[in-house]
Formats: structure tokens, sequence, C-alpha cells
């Protein structure tokens, strides 16, 4: 190939134009270029349609002027797509006698004006899209080698540019996918987002139900018991009224004798002992219930005996325990100062106590029920634990007793939150840990262990 031409393909193969996607610019160029290396009277790029069956030009240019609606139907020139799509380069002249001019002679050569035609494929993934065609008016000028190469060169620059529009239309497809996808990913965070939000809303509304449900027992509880010991101070108030009525009405008669005055004194003071102690009793019951309750509703960190404050927060739990026909047993060997959440310890033992009343003993059960309460020291921890004699756990339900909503319950009013619970105060609040023990039939026990303070 002549240095010219050399030339020419080195700049049209660095230039920027062939790769940027835009085939309006790369078609420009490589006619350009063609009719500056050939001196050629026109030169067109021409595209197959999709089925192959109609060539068409894509931009053909006769000078500095553009030929529009040109187009070549296999149907009217078979022996020219069949040679296309066999041959490398293909040269007709209007003087030469054969099939392919045969074809152009009277429908294109001579009503154009044009002597000869080297027309080359354009091939992309292989197959042929298209042809370039140049085309010579005039006098005859074969088609030199160098000519065959240099458009076949221009052709392949072309497919490739085709390759760059077709990678552009890609990246173009797949940054709306993207910018799209990025709507869709933002639509769905916005909703989980408000979904989530709502879920912490119900599930938040769902634990302090929860908290409360358990308050309302020990409210229940409580007010049952409270009601044994202020009915007998009332009677026993009533009692005395009316010997007090007795007495006055034979000191007034002038009736009353000494014996009488002495056993009026002797059941008087009977009355105000008994009085004295189960008013005591309410007073202790109704304080140690204001002092869980408090203390589940503050969460105040405080240092406390941890010995005392289990037998308090159990003293408002035994009412429960004997309506389910329970004994509650308090373990606790000495005492125990802790710096800690009273309010969240309450709540532990509450909800566990609770849970045993719906889980532990099904109807069937046979024996004597028993929760045990307790705390000791062990190494550098404090255990607290509670422990039954119900039914146990089965595999299943221990892998899972802990995960928020999970109730074996459900139809029975279970919100599968009480030992939810359990395990974030214990993790969270206390800031400690807890250790499962329990198989079917054997009862359950649940070790609670946090840092010593002393």
């Amino acid at each position: 190939m002549n240095k010219e031409l050399k030339n020419l393909l080195f700049e049209i193969s660095k230039s920027p134009v062939i790769d940027d996607g835009e085939l309006g610019s790369s078609s420009e160029l490589i006619i350009n270029y063609i009719h500056k290396g050939l001196q050629v009277s026109r030169v067109g790029i021409w595209l197959l349609n999709e089925d192959k069956q109609l060539l068409k030009s894509y931009l053909l240019k006769e000078e500095h002027n553009i030929i529009s609606n040109i187009s070549f139907e296999r149907s009217v020139f078979p022996v020219f797509f069949s040679a296309l799509d066999k041959e490398r380069n293909l040269v007709i002249h209007r003087d030469e006698a054969d099939y392919i001019n045969s074809e152009f002679l009277d429908s294109y050569l001579i009503p154009n004006d044009i002597i000869t035609i080297l027309a080359s494929p354009i091939r992309h993934h292989g197959e042929m899209v298209g042809v370039l065609i140049c085309e010579r008016k005039g006098s005859l000028k074969p088609w030199v080698h160098d000519d065959e190469v240099f458009v076949s060169a221009l052709a392949d620059c072309f497919g490739r540019a085709m390759g760059a529009k077709e990678t552009l239309t890609f990246q173009q497809k797949l940054a709306q996918v993207n910018i799209d996808l990025e709507g869709q990913v933002a639509q769905r965070t916005q909703a989980l987002n408000e979904a989530l939000g709502h879920l912490k809303a119900t599930q938040s509304t769902l634990v302090e139900s929860e908290k409360m449900a358990a308050l309302g027992n020990l409210v229940a509880g409580v007010a049952h018991e409270v009601n044994t010991p202020l009915g007998i101070a009332v009677t026993s108030v009533s009692h005395c009224i009316d010997e007090l009525n007795l007495i006055n009405k034979r000191f007034k008669d002038n009736e009353l004798a000494e014996e009488d005055f002495v056993s009026f004194l002797d059941t008087l003071s009977d009355g105000l002992h008994l009085i004295d102690r189960n008013l005591s009793r309410a007073a202790e019951l109704v304080h140690n219930f204001k002092r869980t309750a408090a203390d589940q509703l503050t969460l105040e960190k405080e240092r406390f005996n941890l010995s005392q404050y289990l037998g308090q927060i159990s003293s408002p739990l035994r009412p429960l325990t004997r309506k389910h026909n329970i004994q509650l047993d308090i373990q606790i060997s000495e005492d125990i100062f802790v710096e800690s959440y009273p309010g969240a310890i309450a709540q532990i033992f509450t909800n566990l106590v609770s849970n045993c009343f719906r889980h532990a003993y099904p109807e069937d059960f046979s024996g004597n029920k028993q929760i045990v309460l307790g705390a000791e020291r062990c190494a550098d921890e404090i255990k607290m634990f509670y422990k039954d004699n119900g039914k146990g756990l089965t595999p299943e339900v221990k892998e899972k007793i802990f995960e928020p909503f999970f109730t074996t319950a459900r139809n029975a009013g279970g919100t599968g939150l009480g030992m939810s619970i359990v395990f974030n105060l214990v993790t969270q609040t206390l800031g400690g840990r807890l250790a499962l023990n329990s198989d079917v039939g054997k009862g359950l026990e649940i070790d609670i262990f946090i840092k010593a303070t002393e």
C-alpha cells in the first residue's frame, strides 16, 4: 500500500470518533477519508435491514451533496447480494459483461453515469451488516490492490464503530437500569423504613402491654391477698364495737360487774392485736407491691440488698402462686449487695413466674408444683436463678424460647414477648448472661449471671 493511504489509515485508526459510539460522525469521517485518498465521485455506506433483504443507503455522498432514499432489494439484485455474502471485495465495471453488471447496468450504472464500483462488505460479530461502496464517474480508472485494501480497512473501521455504538447503547441502557433500580431501591428502602418504624412502634406497644399484663396479674393477686387480712380486721373491729356497746350499756344500767369488765378488756386486747397483725400484713403486702411496681416502671440504678429485695418481690407473687396451687420457695444463704437495676430484676422474676403459670403445668400435671427463686455468689459473679418442676422444654422450644413473638400458647393469649423481655433485660439492661437447662419432663432452670460489685 502506498504511503499516502497508509498515513490516512493510521490517522483514522487513532481517531476517537470511531470509538465514541456515534455512527453519524464515524460515517462522515470514513467517507471523507475515502474521497481524500481515492478521489472517487461517490461514496456510500449502506446497511442491511433486519431480515437482510434490503440494502439501504445510510450515508451516500457525491462531492459535498448527500443523496438519500436509495436502496437495493435482494430480489432485484440476487447475484450482487450472493457475492457480498461470499467475497471480501467486489469490483463492477460498466463495460464488462457479467451477471452482476447485468443487474446494475440499466437500473443503476447508466442512470447515474457510473463507470466502476468497488464494494467492500461491512461485518459485525462475523456477519455482514452492510457494505461500503465507492463509485467512479467519467473515464475508467481501474481499482488497484491498494485501493481494495484501503476500502476493506475502512469497512472494518465502520464495523468497529458499530461495535462502539452497540457498547454505548448497552451502557446507556445499563445506566438507565441502574437509575431505575436505584429509584426502586430508594422506594423499597423508604417503605421498609416505614414498615420497620411501624413494627418497632407495635413491638414497643406489645412489650409495654406484656409488662402491664404482668403487673395486672400482680394487682389481681395482691388485691385478693389484701382482702383477707382487711376482712379479718373489719370483722374484729365490728366485734370490738359490739363488746364496747355492751359494756357501755351495762355501765349505764349499773349492771357492770368486775368480771364483765375484765372479760371486756381481754376481748378488746385480743381484737386489737388481731387487727394490728392483719393490718400490718396488708400494709407490708401493699408496700412490697408498690416497690415492685414502681421499680418496674422506673428502672433506676441503685445499690441494694439483693437478698432482701428478692424477699420483697416474692411477696406480691405468692398470692398468684397460691392461686395456681404452686409452692414458692426463696433460697438465699447470705446477704448479697449489688449495684444494679432493681426494677429490671423485678420484671425478670415477675415474667418468669407469669410464664410458668401459662406453660409449666398443664391440666394433666400430677404431683406437687414448686417454683424456687434465689441468688448466690459464683466467683466474681452473682447468680440469680429460677427453677420449676414443670413439664420442661423440647429441644425445638429451647432453641427459640428467647426469640420475640415465639410462643407455644398462641391460642391461650400468649404474645411470645415474655421471655424475649427477660433476655433483653438480662443482656442489655443488667449487662449479664443467661444459662438455660431443661429437658422434657424435668422442669426448667434459668440461671442469670451479673457482675458482682463487691
